[in-house]
């Protein structure tokens, strides 16, 4: 091999793996955006549900608000994981102060948890008066974690 070809494979090769690792990267920041948005998007079909329940009237048991009270429930405890990539950039509403406030934001997602696992407690015992301020309260736990590390819509 020639001595110029040899400078120039000095060059080229780590600049293609830079290229690939960056690649790899934002496969990985892409695919923590999506699997997070996947997770709250199942707490908000859920909560809707329990809100089309009400609303309607539907003719369901309170078994079903317990239900989906428990995914709401379940996926609270996939939060804090899910967002330990600190992504901000793309295709996401998550701001910066998630992870400047992670402690708070951790006790948020905690706060949903609870107020959810709560509301199919009492959906299970038929209160309706109870059922209705358990989703009082779960709303509000989503829509204060939301005021404070969510960007608004555009």
């Amino acid at each position: 091999m020639m001595k110029g070809s040899r400078k120039m494979v000095v060059w080229i090769v780590p600049l293609i793996l830079v290229a690939v690792a960056a690649v790899v990267l934002a496969q990985s920041e892409e695919g923590a955006v999506a699997y997070r948005q996947r997770i709250m998007s199942a707490n908000g079909a859920s909560m809707g549900a329990i809100n089309d329940i009400l609303k309607f009237k539907l003719p369901v048991s309170n078994e079903h608000i317990a239900a989906h009270a428990e995914t709401i429930h379940r996926e609270s405890q996939l939060v804090a994981d899910a967002f330990k990539a600190q992504v901000t950039a793309g295709e996401t509403r998550a701001l910066p102060e998630i992870w400047q406030r992670w402690d708070e934001f951790v006790a948020a997602a905690d706060a949903m948890g609870q107020a959810s696992a709560k509301l199919a407690e009492v959906a299970r015992a038929g209160d309706a008066q109870a059922v209705m301020a358990g989703v009082r309260e779960v709303g509000a736990t989503c829509g204060g974690c939301h005021d404070v590390f969510r960007k608004p819509n555009e």
